[in-house]
């Protein structure tokens, strides 16, 4: 079982949370701020420093600190807890950031609105572009990056302040063994 020692306060805890939550990955999550026993092994783990997260992969090796999310989805494959296709697939189920999927959804119900109040002829592609808006971001997934191979998680448009990137978008397509062959680099 992976535990992750953390603080809810921490943006990587967050970060890191959230990703396995996303890929479906089995976890117990302990706040070292509640707890002096996870502390002390957060600290051991750690050569003795408090630092958040860390993250014990359960295998006896060394634990994860504060690592990226291609650093914990590479590590998480390397000890085939999940397969390559596996983390693939389940990061593509979702490839609208939160905050976009907040912006989505509001421009869907306002141009939604507006096409009760359009003129007859375009009531109904407002509707459909109203209705596609609300979708994407209700769901968190786009068929147009789906299609283009691009997502926005991890961004600034997925919890700014956790962000791991400046940019908006970045192609979908790089898969977790590249992360870790350029960690190793």
């Amino acid at each position: 079982m992976i535990t992750v020692y953390g603080a809810d306060w921490c943006e990587d805890t967050r970060r890191s949370l959230r990703l396995l939550r996303r890929l479906h990955v089995p976890h117990e999550y302990v706040n070292i701020d509640e707890n002096d026993a996870a502390l002390w092994r957060a600290k051991e783990l750690n050569g003795g420093k408090r630092r958040t997260p860390t993250i014990d992969l359960g295998v006896g090796g060394p634990a994860l600190v504060e690592p990226s999310n291609d650093t914990l989805a590479g590590a998480l494959i390397e000890l085939s807890m999940l397969t390559q296709d596996q983390a693939y697939e389940r990061m593509a189920v979702q490839n609208v950031g939160d905050s976009e999927r907040v912006l989505r959804t509001a421009a869907g119900a306002l141009v939604l609105l507006a096409s009760a109040g359009a003129p007859r002829g375009i009531r109904l592609p407002f509707g459909i572009v109203g209705t596609l808006l609300a979708l994407t971001g209700l769901t968190g997934w786009c068929p147009v990056y789906h299609a283009a191979g691009m997502t926005s998680l991890g961004g600034p448009g997925d919890h700014r302040e956790e962000a791991e990137r400046r940019t908006w978008l970045i192609p979908r397509a790089r898969r977790p063994e590249a992360a870790i062959a350029g960690d190793a680099a």
